[in-house]
């Protein structure tokens, strides 16, 4: 049974709390909660439309359709500019959106044929494989993994080791990455207390949990919003290669549309080149024609920034951005195999989960 933590706090009378900073703090963080596990979902089917590059939306143009991994933000930044700046349409290509939440199966919607391109990660693709479905990454948006381990600067989680003794939350679906990271640091998994919760800050904020595992890019700013000062233990820092917003498609549809796919990959070298040189200007059009109600632009502005270092990193300042290396893969094979979600002699084949060849197409001509 999965153990639960109580972030409700009892106050006594009405207006208990009203000038206490750190009810505050929890107030703001727990409608920031609400919405990215309760409103999500509800939100990008309800109220935000379908995108679609209007403007290539006339006959003879190739119709992509890609299922976005979260709700509308300045993190597909790129795949926006590719809109408004008319890279698709350049391409001839009528390219259609959907925003993500929670409980969507992104695999799924590629796998079904209900969407041509999703976002995965390297052991999001090797499951993928182990499942027997027919994907292939062929880019990657983030050249480093995003993923982190989000403490308060206070009492901050600077290492593995510095886990030993606390409470670390990680979702169930993580655990035996995690584990096997500590354990390659010589470190015995059951030394630090690893507890199932969501990308929840109130936990933090109520110090329920020393760190909790997120996202650097979307983790830090709605703290940092609450006036906490949060500390990011990156996993890129820990000797884990990864990457973030990895590109999927069907085989057939790489055989089939190997073309269509590189002239998009194209237009998104181009969508998110134009990013990293105009970060403010990409903020301020996604929060103006793309993100929901109430998405504050400051945010999106530090997300924006924080992101930099992730697009233009490692192999993209070699070959370009979007690079994608089957090595990252091999690599998550092996921690796979290590965590136990690889069961030990199964044999992967790489060149079935990642190929190069529209990244490397798309960047010849970009």
């Amino acid at each position: 049974m999965s153990q639960s933590i109580n972030v409700n706090q009892h106050v006594e009378g009405p207006d208990a709390g009203r000038n206490n900073p750190d009810s505050r703090r929890r107030s703001l963080l727990a409608g920031i909660g609400a919405l990215s596990v309760l409103g999500v979902g509800a939100l990008s089917m309800h109220v935000l439309p379908r995108m679609s590059n209007e403007r290539s939306a006339v006959a003879g143009h190739a119709r992509i359709t890609h299922q976005l991994g979260w709700l509308n933000g300045v993190q597909f930044g790129g795949d926006f500019v590719a809109i408004e700046r008319g890279y698709f349409a350049h391409q001839g290509l009528d390219v259609q959106y959907t925003a993500g939440g929670p409980g969507t199966d992104y695999r799924m919607l590629v796998a079904s044929g209900r969407s041509t391109v999703s976002e995965s990660n390297p052991a999001g693709m090797i499951s993928g494989y182990l499942r027997k479905q027919p994907l292939v990454a062929f880019a990657a948006v983030m050249q480093r993994d995003p993923s982190c381990f989000v403490s308060l600067g206070e009492r901050p989680v600077t290492s593995l080791q510095d886990m030993v003794g606390k409470i670390i939350g990680v979702p169930n679906s993580i655990r035996g990455q995690v584990e096997a990271l500590l354990r390659r640091a010589k470190i015995a998994p059951e030394r630090v207390k690893l507890v199932p919760v969501g990308n929840d800050p109130t936990l933090l904020a109520a110090r329920q949990v020393d760190a909790y595992y997120g996202w650097e890019t979307t983790a830090v700013p709605p703290l940092r919003r609450a006036h906490l000062k949060p500390h990011v233990l990156r996993f890129s820092d820990l000797g884990f290669r990864g990457y973030g917003q990895v590109l999927m498609a069907r085989q057939d549809t790489l055989d089939d549309h190997h073309d269509e796919l590189v002239r998009y990959t194209r237009a998104l070298v181009q969508g998110w080149s134009w990013m990293v040189r105009h970060p403010r200007e990409t903020a301020e059009m996604v929060v103006r024609r793309y993100a929901p109600p109430g998405t504050l632009l400051d945010e999106q502005l530090e997300e924006a920034d924080m992101m930099m270092s992730y697009l233009t990193t490692g192999d993209a300042m070699k070959h370009g951005m979007l690079w994608i290396d089957p090595g990252v893969f091999e690599d998550s094979v092996a921690l796979g195999v290590e965590a136990g979600s690889i069961p030990a002699g199964s044999r992967i084949d790489i060149s079935k989960i990642v190929t190069q060849s529209v990244i490397r197409a798309a960047l010849d001509q970009a």
